[in-house]
């Protein structure tokens, strides 16, 4: 824009010096024709402002993670002059990224005519982007002057979390006793009510073998899952990487394990209650889910759910929880790096008291000496046991651990 500036000035200051020179009709002419085409161009340019409209269409304002994201933006034109060039100033997903681009693109639109430009890229990370065109800039045909125009139309996009499947994870119990002991853990158990014949789609191990040998055919017991045991899940979604984009990668991870963990549970009747630190709210929240109803706001909360940024450690989260359900008997410790400092508390934590505590962890492709070195340390705690999880393949890994540590 400049050297047209430039090269206008020139070619005013040429015009004067031959109007003053020669003194002629052709130089008179030519030095008014030079000194009103920019004021004319100037009309016709905010004319065209005022005939340019922006509109944007989304194909959808929800997307799951590597799904594309489409946006098309209308541009109108309603004057009889050519907007070119111009500019567009607005927020897209424009190359698979983990997020949302500023761009700043250039647009022509002929004369009473619009144009489309579409948008269709996918997004790795989840959350909530804001999308939209921001501002327009339309330059007159001499491109000595510019107008900017506010349009401000954005729309948030949520990304949402990965819905994994996984398999039970309360493994039917043979135990023959009609009541359970409220000291155990009831999400374990099954209440054996009855005995009928053995079907052919029966598991073998519901056999009931004495019954069978007595009646001189097979028999099966037959089970009633117990209600009321809560589970405890821990979302530690904190950054333990030097990486920004390592950190948020392993945070949806981490959520997206405690929303298949909290799915599977409720599936079995059982009762299961979250605790995380929200960075939005600068405090620890939790809540409890019982049902589909109250997993689906569960589910809404955590794609919204800022990203955290600053560290607060899982210790203190488990602290600021003091109201346990007295039948809660699992803790599921989700986290992407073990820490001396966690290992060493976890006697001291009332979260943890008389519990079994399961810690997941995201495993990276390189795990250093500290690391390995409380990995190893994990068996000697007692009633904990270690589900190493692969970032990469989290739904066969933890579909993997699940049946690990069911058969023992």
């Amino acid at each position: 824009m400049k050297k047209y500036r430039i090269s206008y000035a020139i070619l005013f200051v040429a015009c004067t010096v031959l109007l003053f020179a020669y003194k002629s009709k052709l130089t008179t002419v030519l030095f008014f024709f030079t000194l009103i085409l920019p004021i004319i161009s100037l009309l016709l340019a905010l004319i065209s402002k005022l005939a340019f409209k922006v509109s944007i269409i989304y194909r959808k304002t929800t997307a799951e993670k590597n799904e594309p994201i489409q946006a098309t933006v209308k541009l109108s034109n309603r004057f009889i002059m050519p907007i070119s060039p111009g500019r567009m100033l607005c927020r897209f997903p424009y190359k698979p990224k983990n997020n949302i681009e500023y761009l700043d693109i250039l647009m022509t639109v002929p004369a009473c005519s619009s144009v489309s430009i579409g948008f269709s890229a996918p997004i790795k990370l989840r959350g909530v982007y804001r999308t939209g065109v921001e501002k327009v800039y339309i330059y007159d045909f001499l491109k000595i002057f510019r107008f900017g125009k506010k349009i401000n139309r954005f729309e948030e996009i949520t990304v949402l979390p990965r819905k994994l499947t996984i398999q039970p994870l309360l493994p039917d119990s043979e135990s023959e006793s009609e009541t359970v002991s409220p000291n155990n853990f009831a999400l374990n158990k099954n209440t054996f009510v009855s005995v009928r014949e053995y079907q052919p789609e029966d598991s073998i191990k519901h056999i009931h073998w004495k019954m069978s040998a007595k009646l001189d055919k097979l028999m099966v017991k037959q089970f009633e899952r117990s209600t009321g045991g809560t589970a405890i899940i821990l979302a530690d979604m904190n950054g333990y990487f030097p990486f920004e984009e390592d950190n948020f990668e392993a945070a949806d991870c981490v959520m997206e394990i405690m929303l298949a963990l909290t799915g599977a549970l409720i599936a079995e009747n059982a009762s299961c209650l979250d605790l995380w630190y929200s960075s939005g709210e600068k405090s620890c929240e939790y809540m409890t889910v019982t049902d589909e109803e109250e997993f689906s706001v569960l589910y809404d909360i955590m794609c919204k759910l800022p990203r955290q940024t600053e560290i607060f450690l899982p210790e203190d989260t488990a602290r600021s929880f003091t109201d346990i359900p007295s039948d809660a008997g699992e803790v599921y410790f989700i986290t992407s790096q073990l820490r001396t400092d966690f290992i060493n508390k976890i006697g001291d934590i009332e979260l943890f008291f008389n519990k079994k505590l399961k810690i997941l962890l995201l495993e990276s492709q390189m795990l250093s000496e500290q690391q390995n070195e409380l990995i190893g340390s994990i068996p000697r705690l007692g009633q904990t046991e270690l589900w190493k999880i692969d970032k990469d393949n989290i739904e066969l890994s933890l579909n993997n651990a699940i049946s690990q540590y069911s058969k023992r």
